[in-house]
């Protein structure tokens, strides 16, 4: 039985990290947080602010009035724009060769290459599921005067 209390203390750690996760890229994307590596004091802020307007704005429900559709549609629409930023990463990571080339003395490693050829395949991938939430949720709608 000794067991079981390292196994269950370890899941709720995992579990822990997984929710402050969530929490952090509720307002700021990984993809952006990683121009700040070499600068992690600022990181570590830009990752307290968004924390804490995404516990402030976590309190507050969503309004179909205010959004103009449902909170539904309002939410694909938001996965939607979230897919393009993806697309728009894995364009710079595939246009890494080209740059590469283009740079005198900064040969790109054939590994790394291969990596930028795959991210141009999902980059296609991903804006193909873009435009399906798109089509799927129709345009924005018209803002009303209450």
């Amino acid at each position: 039985m000794k067991k079981v209390e390292p196994i269950k203390e370890t899941i709720e750690k995992e579990l822990e990290k997984q929710a402050g996760a969530r929490r952090r890229t509720g307002l700021l994307r990984e993809t952006a947080l990683l121009r700040f590596l070499r600068i992690p004091h600022i990181r570590r802020v830009l990752e307290f602010v968004a924390e804490t307007l995404f516990r402030g704005v976590s309190e507050q429900p969503i309004e179909p009035r205010t959004l103009g559709e449902s909170a539904s549609r309002a939410m694909l629409r938001a996965i939607g724009r979230e897919l393009r930023h993806l697309q728009d990463c894995a364009d710079e990571v595939a246009d890494g060769p080209r740059q590469a080339d283009t740079l005198e003395g900064a040969p790109l490693d054939p590994a790394d290459r291969r990596l930028c050829e795959w991210a141009a395949e999902q980059r296609r991938e991903i804006m193909r599921l873009a435009v399906r939430f798109e089509r799927r949720v129709g345009p924005v709608p018209e803002p009303t005067d209450d």
